[in-house]
């Protein structure tokens, strides 16, 4: 049995009352049940009282079906009387309630979201899950409410106080309780309580026509395996999407662990509970504005049926300008400071200073006091901003200080592993962390959490882009690396050896269920990577053009399925991106070539992306071409090969299913020895299992180290 409580408090009366009912529903229920129970289910009636506008409890059973529980704190004296639907009260802030048709809506809101996937309905339509909806009154014995109300015959099914022990709840809902669902109906509700219905697309039936996994012959087919169906968020998906902390919190991850949809989710859910207050999503990445806005509006509509209110739930850039508002603009103006546009920024700052948008934000701090005007503010991409960003959202915020943000762990083209609280926020004058990220909040809601399971990326590309990117089995020795056996845990890897011994052996092994990728144990989807080198830039790029072509020919995969990373500097980069989308046009394929377009979008319908790292960066794609990694050894670029590696690892890592990487050999010992490298890494990664073991990086030799995350969070 699962138990997940979304962590709000609250000074008002039926608080007492339902936690009274919490702690009867998780002693109720044990490992051998196979169900969830929710305290505080977010399916969102917005005309109601503020107190009254979500689901209770929530609870979905094998055996029982669903059950939906509206709680009331009233001792039997508040209730005067029960006229139909209505009670009148006396006592109480309230002069009436209707708890039983709130339970009874709540419940049919549910119960419409399991009705839109053909896996819940019957052949003429019925819904396939039972369901129950009660009064829950924990502080009323049965004894007493039978003596008075038990002769209404408008009196709701209640759970009363005598019913709260462990075996008389099981007893009281298996009375009401219809046939047990079978193993894939339970499945298919499950995932959509748990929020996977509006990141699933389209509901459709399981018709049975097309080929399974292992029959497919296209890319196409195989993809429909990643791309369709029903998803589901697992456990701690799920938590911390619902979950609204009383204070700031960090979320760390490995990418495609899900954490860009659950900072979505999360702002949706606040929404819908709290639309008085303000909320702010914002990020680095110009073009994640449309994936960022629909999948928020969809978590809003699935929680509150409507569309969200805009000027309350934000969506803004970190940085900001004159044509889009962003959040270092808007607190600028809030403050009274004229807020720099980028061109005004590189007049203004030197670059030597660092990064011109953290130099903004000090000039705003050191203006003196910010308005506190958000109730709220989501970071995504945190890796990408420097400190004084965060410094500036927290002082935006009205306590108590709910800033959220999202770090990926081995991402950042500017550091590796998130920064400690007093790194962004500083000190208070006493020396105490004016940020503190340990323990929990109230409802068990942790301040810093870790995401170790990778759905999007397939395993041997996930542990080839680590490898390769950290430089593990590089003939010079590794450039950046976690050095700790607790800091590789904690991104979903066993390790074998002993990190303290420098130069012995240390063993990677990535267990599946930490990569449980659809398409993971499917051998018509291999190889999942793919590695060719050329003689000069014109053959690669013939080749991979060739590759496009079959790929939408020949395995019928949609243009906008395709993604080419580019690396390199910027001007040789975009020369291979055009060259490539001229050779595209040549076999009738339409390019988009993302640094000629809205920097707001990344893909178009119908055309192949050809993108440079930057821009690729928070977008995937079904197959990923990457271009160039002969420019990762390339000494005279102007980037360190802390971030020549860095790029490498994120365009990898843009790949939903396959990847391939090309390269020229300029037959010369640096390009020699990074494919000789490239190679083993390849071998390991993709073997069965995958399995690689490098010589444990002394400290002191690495360009950069990614000191042990759990320790790093405080």
């Amino acid at each position: 049995m699962e138990f997940i409580a979304s962590g709000e408090g609250g000074d008002h009366a039926g608080v007492d009352a339902e936690r009274t009912v919490w702690r009867a529903v998780t002693r109720a229920f044990g490992p051998g049940d196979r169900g969830v129970a929710y305290w505080r289910y977010p399916i969102v009636s917005p005309g109601r009282d503020a107190f009254d506008r979500e689901a209770d409890f929530v609870l979905l059973h094998e055996a029982f079906g669903l059950v939906v529980i509206e709680c009331k704190g009233y001792r039997l004296d508040h209730v005067a009387a029960i006229e139909g639907d209505r009670w009148r009260l006396q006592g109480t802030r309230q002069s009436t309630a209707t708890p039983y048709t709130q339970a009874r809506d709540h419940g049919f809101r549910l119960l419409n979201h399991l009705d839109d996937e053909p896996a819940l309905t019957d052949d003429r339509g019925n819904p396939a899950v039972p369901a129950n909806f009660l009064v829950a009154l924990p502080n009323v014995e049965r004894d007493a409410w039978d003596d008075r109300f038990g002769s209404v015959p408008s009196a709701p099914p209640v759970l009363t106080a005598s019913e709260l022990t462990p075996g008389s709840l099981r007893e009281r809902l298996e009375r009401t309780a219809g046939e047990p669902l079978d193993s894939a109906t339970y499945g298919a509700a499950r995932a959509v309580l748990s929020g996977g219905q509006p990141i699933s697309g389209e509901s459709r039936p399981e018709t049975g026509d097309g080929p399974s996994p292992e029959d497919a012959s296209t890319k196409a087919e195989l993809y429909e395996h990643v791309a369709g169906g029903l998803k589901r968020l697992d456990a701690k998906q799920e938590a911390i999407g619902l979950q609204v902390p009383d204070g700031p919190q960090q979320i760390r991850g490995i990418a495609g662990s899900g954490k860009s949809v659950l900072l979505a989710q999360k702002a949706a859910q606040m929404h819908a509970r709290h639309p008085d207050w303000r909320v702010v999503v914002t990020f680095q990445t110009r073009s994640l504005y449309p994936t960022v806005i629909e999948t928020i509006r969809r978590y809003h509509e699935h929680y509150a049926g409507s569309e969200p209110d805009w000027d309350r739930l934000q969506v803004l850039h970190g940085w900001g300008g004159r044509t889009r508002r962003g959040l270092y603009y808007e607190v600028a103006q809030a403050a009274g400071v004229e807020p720099r546009t980028f061109d005004d920024a590189r007049s203004a700052f030197d670059r030597d200073d660092g990064d011109l948008l953290a130099q903004c934000c000090d000039e705003v701090l050191d203006a003196g006091p910010i308005p506190e005007r958000y109730d709220a503010i989501l970071v995504d991409e945190a890796q990408d901003f420097e400190p004084p960003l965060f410094r500036l959202a927290y002082a935006a915020l009205r306590p108590p200080k709910r800033l959220v943000w999202a770090y990926d762990e081995a991402q950042s083209l500017q550091t590796l592993s998130a920064p400690r609280p007093t790194d962004l926020f500083g000190t208070e004058p006493d020396g105490t962390p004016r940020v503190d990220l340990q323990g929990t909040y109230e409802g068990g809601v942790q301040k810093s959490e870790v995401m170790r399971t990778a759905y999007r990326t397939p395993r041997p590309v996930l542990m080839l882009a680590h490898v390769f990117g950290m430089g593990l089995l590089r003939d010079g020795g590794a450039v950046q690396a976690l050095t700790t056996q607790s800091g590789w845990e904690d991104i979903g890897y066993e390790v074998e050896g002993d990190f303290r011994q420098y130069g012995s052996p240390v063993t990677l092994r990535r267990p599946a269920e930490h990569s449980p990728h659809p398409l993971s144990g499917v051998d018509a989807a291999r190889p999942f990577v793919v590695t060719e080198t050329f003689d000069d830039r014109g053959a690669e790029l013939d080749a991979v053009a060739d590759a496009i072509e079959r790929d939408v020919t020949r395995h019928r995969l949609a243009p906008e399925r395709i993604a080419v990373v580019v690396l390199g500097p910027v001007h040789d980069s975009r020369d291979w991106g055009e060259s490539l989308a001229d050779r595209l046009r040549r076999r009738d394929i339409d390019p988009n070539l993302v640094w000629e377009s809205d920097p707001d979008v990344f893909d178009r319908q119908g055309a192949v992306t050809i993108s440079r790292v930057n821009r690729a960066k928070g977008n995937q794609a079904a197959q990923v071409y990457v271009v160039g990694l002969d420019t990762v050894s390339d000494g005279s670029r102007s980037a360190d090969l802390v971030q020549r590696r860095n790029e490498a690892f994120v365009a990898l890592t843009r790949t939903k299913a396959w990847c391939t990487v090309t390269g020229v050999d300029r037959d010369d010992v640096a390009t020699d020895r990074l494919f000789a490298e490239l190679d083993d890494a390849v071998a390991g990664t993709t073997g069965r299992p995958p399995v690689v073991t490098f010589p444990a990086p002394e400290p002191a030799n690495l360009q950069r180290t990614m000191v042990d995350a759990t320790l790093d969070a405080f």
